[in-house]
């Protein structure tokens, strides 16, 4: 038999991580696709929602709105829909994101609106579900949410008591700054104002316990979002890569202010980049939403939101003090 030739030999086999891409689409379409996604599967649960527990929530809502509202709302969903997908967020990511931005409306709804809490976590699942599976059908896992990614600390990713223990954290935030702002008084003449409450009876019988029923998730989700990304921040294993010490002698005016302004470590700059885009989603998001309620007004809505949006930092500004662990 005569001798195998390099050209016969058989193609080589491709070596990968075991986890498949989740799409074969070329790049600049995944964006649209998952745009029309969104929009399709959000429009059909909401229909199929609306039927199996009525309109409940319409009767919390403006009968009239005013039509640079409803274009406002359109615009903003677009651009936030294209920002979570150009930001690289996974499916858990967007999930995450989902539930921070809509619990100041879903609180509203059920705590002063009287809606029941069947009708809210149809409407918030119908939302997670819009979001995240055309993320989960489109784009892979992060790092961060896959394990077979080396990082430096994965072990506090793993940690049950690092995860569970930070994640109450931040609902101790959400309730006590929501505690805080019913029982001195505060928010509910503020809402009182700028809204059309049908009712304080449940505010006004909130307890500790109450609360961290309502924000359980969001707490968790706030883990999710903020503070594993910052700890995820450093990739690969061993000391951290060491870097130029900085010479305001030679510096450019860029490093200059960055020497000055941004000398955080990694985690941390990670932390402010992932409560800031937080915070504009939760702005722009909440705002909207809250406006849609009978009787609202845009001071009302801004306000409103604005006390979660400092909850929100005061979680990044606590997560920052007890998770630096850089010299």
């Amino acid at each position: 038999m005569a001798p195998t030739s390099i050209i016969d030999r058989a193609s080589p086999a491709v070596v990968t991580n075991g986890a498949p891409p989740r799409s074969r689409l070329p790049a600049h379409l995944r964006a649209p696709i998952y745009l029309v996604l969104v929009v399709a599967i959000r429009g059909t649960l909401l229909q199929g929602t609306t039927e199996l527990f009525g309109s409940e929530l319409g009767f919390a809502s403006k009968t009239e709105e005013d039509f640079g509202v409803a274009v406002t709302r359109l615009v903003v969903n677009i651009v936030q829909l294209y920002s979570v997908w150009w930001a690289n967020y996974d499916f858990i990511d967007i999930a995450a994101l989902s539930i921070l931005t809509n619990v100041p409306y879903y609180y509203m709804c059920k705590t002063y609106y009287n809606i029941s809490i069947n009708t809210i976590a149809a409407i918030a699942n119908v939302e997670i579900i819009a979001l995240a599976a055309p993320a989960y059908l489109l784009r892979p896992r992060s790092a961060i949410h896959n394990k077979r990614v080396p990082l430096r600390e994965r072990f506090l990713l793993n940690s049950f008591q690092v995860q569970w223990s930070t994640a109450a954290l931040a609902m101790g935030v959400y309730v006590t700054v929501l505690w805080s702002g019913i029982k001195t008084g505060w928010l509910n003449s503020f809402l009182i104002v700028h809204f059309n409450l049908p009712t304080l009876e449940e505010s006004h019988n909130e307890t500790p316990v109450s609360l961290l029923w309502k924000t359980f998730t969001a707490g968790i989700a706030a883990r999710e979002f903020l503070l594993n990304p910052s700890i995820g921040a450093y990739t690969g294993s061993g000391s951290v890569t060491p870097v130029q010490p900085f010479d305001p002698a030679t510096a450019t005016l860029p490093a200059t202010l960055k020497n000055n302004f941004w000398f955080f470590s990694r985690r941390t700059r990670t932390l402010i980049r992932q409560t800031a885009i937080l915070s504009a989603h939760l702005f722009t998001n909440a705002v909207i939403k809250t406006l849609t309620l009978d009787g609202s007004d845009l001071i009302g809505a801004v306000g409103y939101t604005g006390w979660w949006i400092g909850a929100t930092w005061i979680i990044a500004a606590w997560w920052a003090w007890v998770g630096e662990t850089e010299a």
